[in-house]
């Protein structure tokens, strides 16, 4: 008996859409840009301000606190407490954690020094070297009439809006506009967006990916080969899309294995190029590339606290992760339901689900798309490996895959054609408002990954 094949969520032959929706489409995805943002400044700075007034034993009702707190403006309250401007003013809700080193780095450039022997000092183990430099360089030229912060803020934003508006016109030509916008959708909605405001380097990769992503469906080879080495100068692990741009052009070309693997190795080359640069300025600088792995096995993710060699290869970190559902059950309600706004509970099932979004599309796409979707999994799986499964190097993979736009397009079309109204509209609240809590533990300083 012949085995069904499973109808093709979309086909190489996109579905032709009337220009007059092309400025209603992009209406609709500023407002999804704006919306979503939205939500995220709200959920940083209501999470800023519940830290201020925890830090200050500030009881409602607020108004009675009203003329202290416009002291606090101008005087501070005192060595022992952070300021309503050390904690709210020149968007620092949006400048947390990763946005320390890359201002610093902003301010005074790189700075490495092999931290003493036994030191416990973070600010000695945990230096600026460790962040890529495709950020800095962009945020560079706007702190020239804007302070850094608002610099570092407004790159991200705008970087964000324009992979929104890539992302729409990729797919509304790929596929058609419905899916292009639920695409759209999807990636600004996603929880991990949240870091698509916000004073880190995720932006800069998400727009540079998804160029790389478009020429690389174009089969425009060395233009995406270009694009790709200015991901990988944004972050480690944009090391994945050359691996996409590898799999891709081997796959989909006809040339002789000889040419093919020529060519393919000097598209690596050249798709490397960023991280290939980081290395080169490192050993100018500092002597070595290798000073990067000393600074990270020293301060970001030492020896004894990776995974043992059982562990990793078992993936026991991967399923450590989940318990916070434990938790959420373990105790009696409502205590346990603490748990479900923890932003840590949500990042494993997130990976989980852009790698079985990356896996089940397979058989539901052309074959020209289906090497995109090795992002996601490669992305997991060079974190995983970077990180040695150690728990520091397991919570952030989730905002490290947002980036896997192919998975998003598989959902979004699964979405259009195949979901009644209901079960898209619950999935995209149910990722607004965990968005909304990733953003206000953020603000509240609590690290989310």
């Amino acid at each position: 008996m012949q085995e069904r094949k499973p109808k093709l969520l979309f086909e190489d032959r996109p579905v032709a859409t009337p220009p007059t929706h092309l400025w209603r489409g992009l209406l609709i995805v500023l407002l999804l840009f704006a919306g979503t943002r939205l939500v995220t400044w709200i959920g940083a700075y209501h999470g800023a301000w519940t830290l201020f007034r925890i830090e200050h034993q500030i009881d409602p009702p607020l108004e009675q606190h009203i003329p202290e707190l416009e002291d606090q403006f101008v005087q501070g309250s005192g060595p022992e407490f952070e300021t309503a401007t050390d904690l709210l003013v020149d968007f620092m809700p949006l400048c947390r954690f990763d946005g320390i080193h890359y201002k610093s780095i902003i301010e005074g450039g790189y700075q490495y020094t092999p931290p003493p022997p036994g030191t416990t000092d973070r600010r000695e183990l945990e230096q600026n070297i460790a962040f890529f430099p495709l950020y800095p360089l962009l945020v560079k030229p706007f702190t020239a009439f804007l302070t850094t912060h608002a610099a570092m803020i407004l790159v991200t934003h705008l970087c964000t809006l324009t992979a929104a508006v890539l992302i729409f016109l990729w797919i509304r030509r790929r596929i058609d506009q419905p899916v292009a916008l639920c695409t759209v959708a999807i990636t600004l909605c996603w929880p991990a967006s949240v870091y698509y405001s916000f004073a880190y380097a995720e932006a800069v990769t998400l727009v540079t990916c998804v160029i790389a992503l478009w020429l690389i469906d174009a089969r425009k080879w060395w233009a995406a080969a270009i694009v790709c080495g200015l991901v990988t100068a944004s972050r480690p692990t944009a090391l994945a899309i050359v691996g996409v741009l590898a799999l891709t052009y081997w796959l989909l070309t006809d040339l002789p294995r000889g040419k093919r693997v020529t060519r393919l190795m000097l598209l690596c080359v050249i798709g490397g190029a960023g991280i290939a640069g980081y290395a080169l300025y490192l050993t100018i600088e500092f002597g070595s590339p290798f000073v990067y792995f000393a600074n990270f096995k020293a301060g970001w993710v030492p020896e004894h606290r990776r995974a043992d060699w059982l562990a990793f290869l078992t993936l026991t970190p991967v399923w450590e992760q989940f318990k916070y559902f434990r938790d959420l059950v373990a105790f009696a309600p409502p205590v346990g339901l603490l748990n479900a706004p923890n932003t840590l509970m949500w990042n494993m099932p997130l990976n989980l689900f852009v790698l079985f979004l990356s896996l089940a599309g397979l058989r539901r796409v052309p074959a020209s798309f289906r090497p995109l979707l090795a992002l996601g999994p490669l992305i997991f799986l060079h974190a995983y490996i970077a990180g040695g499964g150690a728990k520091f190097g397991i919570e952030p993979i989730a905002r490290y895959t947002a980036v896997a736009i192919p998975a998003f397009v598989v959902l979004a079309a699964w979405m259009i054609r195949e979901w009644r109204p209901a079960p898209r509209t619950a999935v995209f609240v149910f990722f607004v408002l965990i968005q909304a809590a990733w953003a206000y533990r953020f603000g509240l300083r609590e690290w989310s990954g």
